[in-house]
């Protein structure tokens, strides 16, 4: 007996055929068992509907599929091509077949086979992906790179893949490639200044600026409001014409734009790059008044007079807004700095102790912050607490072991006086990491020739700070030192004229 009737939708131009009771019914059978676990038992069940009825596409497909969970792929692979006899168009079969295809590490084949249901459907997007990634095993990253672009076409979440066409190109100096991509993916989305910043830096990478300039004033035509595109013009004008031109460029844009304040911080950066600091300083105080919750408008005041060597008003101006910010931890940092110059300028305990307390209130906001961590170890040192200067470095020798100034300065600190043998033995083990990390730095060789004078040995301790002084002839400490390395070996003519020189470098 036979019914007609369609187990699957494997096919989509399928029509109604005839299939054998007996097929149906075990092909249920095959189902149920699936459906429970037992893929041996449904495998059976597989097999025998497809002895009754050999041109029903979807029980060999279904009996490919548990071949291939139970790794047995030859016995899939042969079920699948009875699929493709009877149903040419099959996608699920010829994905599984370039699947298996692919395991086996048959490239070729695996990619004819997801180029079959390319050409059924264009937009399959496991087909274009597995298609990329044959490519990549190929090594042919260009047509990999192809494939990556139209899965991000397909779906433009997958950033991933667009951003790794972006660097096969870039990696091959494929510019026209790269170009290309960059002007299809501008006019999709105009306003997306990442990918504009990375067609301006590909141009002027390229030299050409003009057609950098061109796309600038194009995307500025469509979106003149834009601040993102108006600052990056304002870049590209300082590339291509200058500081000046730029101040010129921007002034222009915010005659017509009176409101936007982040292009008015803009022109005020570029006015104290310029040396334009009065002017500068002007429009910033004009900002506050409006936008007095901005803390990069207060340091860049700040900036104004530190620009021109005025502390005193830095830090008057810094104190005033502060306390609208007491968590900002940049600008507590930028007091710091500035007290700490004040500090050595007067050179007496209660400024050091104000920088020190400012420096503090930075690091109780960042506590593991480097940056602030070397600036107090700076100040204790200018104050004279040794030990509470070596615990510092310490402390950012733990946070990080490639600290190399930590260790040079913690080591050089450990030698200073008289100390012992084994003191000297440990510094040394410190400024010879800092070496390794920069091994051509000035001021850590005459540190590790130092410690090498201290522990005897002399010549070392002279060609160590003989490099040194190849770096930078003029520091006058590494002239004494080179000085007393001479005066021990006898060489005091010699060692006369360094003490000479550092005395008038002094």
């Amino acid at each position: 007996m036979a019914v007609i009737v369609g187990l699957g939708s494997l096919d989509a131009q399928e029509t109604l055929r005839t299939y054998d009771t007996r097929a149906i019914d075990a092909f249920m059978d095959g189902m149920d068992l699936e459906s429970s676990g037992e893929i041996e038992q449904a495998i059976i069940a597989y097999q025998r509907a497809v002895s009754f009825d050999p041109g029903a596409a979807d029980i060999h497909f279904s009996l490919a599929r548990l071949y291939f969970r139970q790794d047995q792929k030859a016995l899939a692979k042969a079920a699948l091509l009875e699929v493709i006899k009877l149903q040419p168009h099959n996608l699920k079969s010829l994905e599984l077949l370039g699947e298996i295809a692919q395991s086996e590490g048959e490239h070729s084949l695996a990619l004819s086979y997801f180029d079959r249901v390319l050409d059924v459907d264009y937009n399959n997007d496991y087909a274009v992906l597995q298609s990329a990634q044959i490519f990549h095993a190929l090594g042919d990253t260009i047509r990999e790179a192809e494939f990556l672009i139209r899965l991000w076409e397909l779906d433009t979440d997958r950033v991933s893949a667009l951003q790794r066409a972006e660097n096969i190109y870039l990696n091959a100096n494929d510019y026209p490639r790269i170009t290309a991509l960059y002007d299809m993916l501008i006019k999709r989305m105009p306003t997306k200044t990442d990918l504009v910043g990375r067609q301006i830096r590909l141009f002027l990478g390229m030299n050409r600026f003009f057609d950098a300039e061109a796309l600038m004033d194009s995307l500025i035509e469509v979106a003149p409001y834009s601040i993102d595109l108006q600052s990056m013009k304002t870049d590209l004008v300082k590339v291509m014409h200058g500081e000046m031109a730029a101040v010129d460029y921007l002034t222009g844009v915010l005659e017509n734009d009176q409101d936007s304040w982040e292009l008015k911080l803009k022109l005020s950066q570029l006015l104290i790059d310029a040396g334009e600091s009065s002017t500068a300083r002007s429009m910033l105080k004009e900002i506050l008044e409006t936008r007095p919750e901005l803390s990069n408008a207060v340091s860049m005041l700040v900036w104004t007079y530190l620009d021109v060597d005025d502390v005193e008003t830095a830090r008057d101006v810094l104190e005033s807004y502060l306390p609208a910010f007491p968590d900002d931890f940049f600008l507590h940092r930028l007091l710091g700095s500035i007290l700490q110059s004040i500090s050595i300028e007067h050179g007496d305990s209660l400024h050091y102790q104000q920088a020190l307390n400012a420096m503090e209130a930075a690091l109780d906001l960042r506590p593991d912050d480097q940056q602030t961590l070397h600036m107090i170890a700076g100040t204790l040192d200018l104050f004279g607490k040794r030990e509470e200067v070596l615990e510092t470095y310490l402390h950012l020798i733990a946070l990080d072991p490639q600290d190399d100034l930590a260790l040079n300065n913690y080591a050089y600190l450990l030698t200073e006086g008289e100390v012992s043998e084994d003191t000297l033995r440990h510094a040394a083990e410190f400024v010879e990491r800092a070496l390794i990390i920069n091994p051509d730095s000035g001021p850590y060789l005459d540190t590790a020739g130092w410690i090498y004078f201290k522990l005897g040995h002399v010549q070392l301790a002279r060609e160590f700070i003989d490099r040194s002084l190849s770096i930078n002839p003029d520091n006058p400490e590494v002239l004494m030192h080179m000085g007393d390395v001479l005066e021990y070996l006898g060489k005091s003519n010699e060692a006369y004229i360094y003490y000479m020189r550092a005395g008038k470098l002094r």
